[in-house]
């Protein structure tokens, strides 16, 4: 199954960021190892997003969510296609489902705000499937200290409509609220094959990431 990090994300991982700012939203979608790089402007792509009258605090529970379905080809990553109608407040999910591209990244700008799914800071989510059972220790690989536990277990499939039971848990989404440096729940645990939704408040930019990963990356150095 594809790994835990949402510095690097997959054909089942979702980036939904919150469009805060009106104006144009600028973005790119680019293969994960270039997503730290700063954002190309003449060459991303632009959503013009119309401005809402409502509150701040109206708009951080409300409005739509849209699509934007991810392709590869050719080395490249497009959006296959841009939301319509984009109003100050929407949500704007990103996501792929080829098994065979490389891991991406989503980097952006509206307004003075910049936002990127390699370094999540504010009203963000990041979603990530575990497909196999296992202890998941989760940090963040910029060493900001937040960080949680995962423990994926298999759902019993048997008794009176036991395989029902665990393919209706197995829809269930849940959630993890970062706000700052606090995290809620720090452990938590999942049956095989559920989501975990990582909503993220006020950070200066962080990562979910696998520590086993982190641990790679130092033998690599």
């Amino acid at each position: 199954m594809y790994t835990l990090d949402s510095r690097s994300m997959g054909p089942l991982d979702c980036f939904v960021q919150k469009v805060t700012e009106p104006g144009d939203l600028v973005f790119e979608i680019r293969k994960s190892a270039a997503g730290f790089f700063p954002m190309e402007k003449d060459v991303a792509m632009r959503v013009k997003v119309k401005a809402n009258k409502a509150s701040r605090a109206q708009q951080r529970t409300s409005g739509k969510q849209h699509s934007v379905p991810v392709t590869y080809s050719d080395g490249e990553f497009q959006a296959k296609s841009l939301p319509r109608d984009l109003v100050q407040g929407d949500a704007i999910l990103f996501h792929q489902a080829d098994t065979k591209a490389p891991g991406f990244a989503v980097v952006g700008q509206m307004g003075k705000t910049e936002f990127s799914s390699t370094e999540l800071r504010d009203q963000v989510v990041f979603t990530h499937p575990f497909g196999l059972p296992g202890r998941y220790q989760w940090v963040d690989a910029n060493g900001s200290g937040v960080g949680g536990v995962i423990v994926v277990e298999n759902e019993p499939a048997t008794g009176k409509d036991g395989a029902k039971r665990a393919i209706e848990r197995m829809s269930e989404g849940v959630v993890v609220h970062i706000v700052g440096n606090k995290v809620k729940p720090k452990e938590l645990r999942i049956a095989t094959g559920q989501t975990v939704f990582f909503a993220v408040e006020g950070t200066d930019g962080i990562t979910i990431t696998d520590v086993t990963l982190l641990a790679k990356d130092k033998k690599a150095n």
